[in-house]
This record gives C-alpha cells, sequence and structure tokens, in this order.
C-alpha cells in the first residue's frame, strides 16, 4: 500500500508541474504523423513497428523526469518517515510505467477507433503488446539502476563501458579489426558476445510485438528472459540503493 500511494503521489506532482503536456503532445504527434495514414490503411504490423520505436524514446524523457523528481532533498524527508528505500525506488519506476502504458494505451485506442488495423484483434493486441511493455520496463528500470540517485559516477561509467562494448562490433569492423592482432581480435568477439547476452531478450521482444508469432517455445521463453531480466535490474537497484548513503544537497 505504500508503494502505490507513493506511485501516486509522485503521478499527482508529475501532473501538477505540467511535465506532462510533452507526453500529451508526443503522443497526438505521434499519431497523427504515423498511424492515422489517411487513404493508406495500416496493419498490425506497422502499428508495431511504430509503437515498439515510440515507446522506449518516451521511457527515456519520462523516466528521467521521474528520478528528477526523486533526486532531490524534499523527496528524501519522505525516507525519513516510514517509506523505504525499496519502495521509493518502486514507485518512481511504477510512476514512469504508468505514463509510458498510458500513453501506448492512448494510440491503442485512437488508432482502434480511427484507424483500426484489420488484421488485429484483442487477442493479436494482448500478445504484442506484452513483449513491448516489458521492453518498456527494462529500458526505465536500467536508467534508475544508472541514475546519479542509484549508482556512484564509477559504477555508472563502468555499466556504460560495457554496455558501449556489447555494441562495440556496429563500430569496430572492417578495416579496424582487420588490423588488430588475432588474440585480440577473438577476446574481443568473445566478450562481446558474454556483453550482448543479456540485450538478446529485448531485441527479440520488438520482433515478437511486430510478429506476434508465439508458434515457437522460443517466444514464452523469451519473455520469461525478459521479466527475469527486468526484477534482475531492479533487485540491483534497489540493493545498491539501500546500500548507499544519501547525499543532501541545495
Amino acid at each position: 500500500m505504500r508503494i502505490l500511494r507513493f506511485t501516486g503521489f509522485t503521478l499527482l506532482e508529475y501532473l501538477r508541474s505540467g511535465r506532462v503536456a510533452l507526453e500529451i503532445v508526443a503522443t497526438l504527434v505521434v499519431y497523427f504523423v504515423f498511424l492515422r495514414r489517411v487513404g493508406l490503411g495500416m496493419n498490425a504490423e506497422y502499428f508495431f513497428s511504430v509503437t515498439g520505436v515510440y515507446t522506449p524514446a518516451l521511457t527515456l524523457y519520462s523516466t528521467a523526469a521521474f528520478i528528477g523528481i526523486g533526486d532531490r532533498p524534499q523527496g528524501y524527508v519522505l525516507l525519513s518517515r516510514g517509506l523505504s528505500r525499496a519502495s521509493y525506488l518502486l514507485g518512481i519506476f511504477l510512476s514512469s510505467l504508468v505514463i509510458v502504458a498510458g500513453s501506448y494505451g492512448l494510440l491503442s485506442i485512437m488508432a482502434a477507433l480511427f484507424n483500426r488495423p484489420p488484421d488485429l484483434d484483442l487477442a493479436g493486441w494482448l500478445l504484442g503488446t506484452l513483449p513491448l511493455l516489458l521492453n518498456v520496463g527494462l529500458l526505465s528500470a536500467l536508467m534508475i539502476m544508472l541514475s546519479p540517485l542509484v549508482f556512484a559516477t564509477g559504477w555508472r561509467l563502468f555499466v556504460l563501458g560495457l554496455i558501449a562494448l556489447a555494441f562495440s562490433s556496429n563500430f569496430i569492423g572492417g578495416t579496424v579489426l582487420e588490423s588488430l592482432p588475432e588474440v585480440v581480435r577473438t577476446l574481443l568477439r568473445a566478450v562481446q558476445a558474454i556483453l550482448g547476452g543479456p540485450l538478446v531478450p529485448a531485441f527479440y521482444g520488438f520482433q515478437l510485438a511486430v510478429t506476434r508469432d508465439y508458434s515457437t517455445g522460443t517466444a514464452v521463453a523469451n519473455l520469461f528472459a525478459q521479466a527475469s531480466l527486468l526484477i534482475s535490474l531492479l533487485g540491483l537497484a534497489i540493493y545498491s540503493f539501500s546500500r548507499r548513503d544519501l547525499i543532501f544537497s541545495q
């Protein structure tokens, strides 16, 4: 109940601040620019392709805004009033999730009312929505974990370096890769494979949302992997936050 009350309190603060206006404007812009498609029609694959890109982009803004609300001396007063640090972080996470899911829900309703994809029914929408929202949760949890509220600067740089190394195959290749010694290339590929493993559920989750193909066991296994990774990120963030001293600043 404390988590839910703090989530409601945070959402109310967010609405009062007027920050939600950007989400509302962004939702309307995405609908009229990408989903209205007057005279062109729209299928389910196109709908989930657009929303699968839009929701993570919105998550970046919304989660950063809620982190800004939480990372203030005024917010720390709540922690001295009996609200646990786990409840504090989960309240920030759930608040961001509610805003992004609400924007996605509004897009879905407008698309269903005014430009419904003929090949998308309620069951198909649910099957596509589940991996999409899990990806939203993953990105939001990662941002919270990497925020100044949770991780110190050194740990943030370390994790960001690992993520950059996992994506290094996109900018280290061709002549640059061939110029490296064979041992270095082998080691780099091994490190990329290890670090890129946790990224696979998120990328496959996007594909699953677009195709909604649950005919193989891989789809269900990926949902489980997304959920497990989400719990792991939140657990690590809560553990780190619970062991870090609060810093009060003006």
